[in-house]
């Protein structure tokens, strides 16, 4: 006993398949490089944006300093200040990973929890890799960064917690957890160049 199976016709499934790939939705390329930049690779995101932006803040800060003044820019200053800056991304990427894990959601007792943590344990560590790093890498010894720390320390953390709780709300309250760095390093921008004076600042003019 033979059966007949029915063969679909070859140019309808032809059409339905045109069809098909006319009308699905596609991923745009940059759709897929920035959910790559901020998914797969989102520590090397931050650390080479940390580290740009610093410089980028540093650069702004001695065009401030050098006005009206005949002095060359310092590029190994700002080559410091970006290779701090790739010290620091690192580790406020797994801190800002770290404190959502801890302190889940957005709402106000929740974001102002993570306000007071990020000031009273990232602040400090921010500001010590600032000096540190940088001060290391322009040649100064240990006891010249202790020192250099004692006498600024609480003078920029005072500032610190002016500038960043504000911010923070924002960033805490309304923005992805993958934009955390990202956010923190474009107000860096502004941050540094306070940063940037405080260090080189009462140096940077001396006679």
């Amino acid at each position: 006993m033979f059966s007949w199976t029915r063969l679909a016709n070859p140019l309808k499934m032809g059409c339905q398949f045109v069809t098909h790939f006319a009308t699905a939705p596609q991923i745009p390329p940059n759709a897929k490089f920035w959910s790559k930049l901020f998914g797969k690779y989102l520590l090397l995101t931050n650390t080479i944006g940390s580290g740009l932006l610093l410089a980028l803040g540093d650069a702004i800060a001695q065009q401030y300093e050098r006005f009206g003044e005949k002095k060359a820019f310092d590029y190994s200053r700002s080559g410091c200040m970006m290779i701090t800056g790739s010290v620091i991304g690192p580790v406020q990427h797994g801190f800002y990973l770290l404190l959502d894990g801890v302190l889940p959601g957005t709402s106000g007792w929740g974001v102002l929890h993570k306000i007071l943590v990020d000031q009273l344990i990232m602040s400090p560590i921010y500001i010590f890799l600032f000096f540190y790093v940088s001060s290391l890498l322009g040649g100064k010894t240990f006891v010249e960064c202790n020192s250099e720390l004692s006498e600024k320390f609480l003078y920029t953390w005072m500032l610190d917690c002016c500038f960043w709780p504000g911010l923070q709300y924002l960033n805490f309250r309304f923005l992805n957890s993958l934009y955390r760095v990202v956010f923190v390093n474009v107000a860096n921008c502004v941050y540094v160049v306070l940063l940037s004076h405080i260090k080189y600042g009462f140096s940077y003019h001396d006679p």
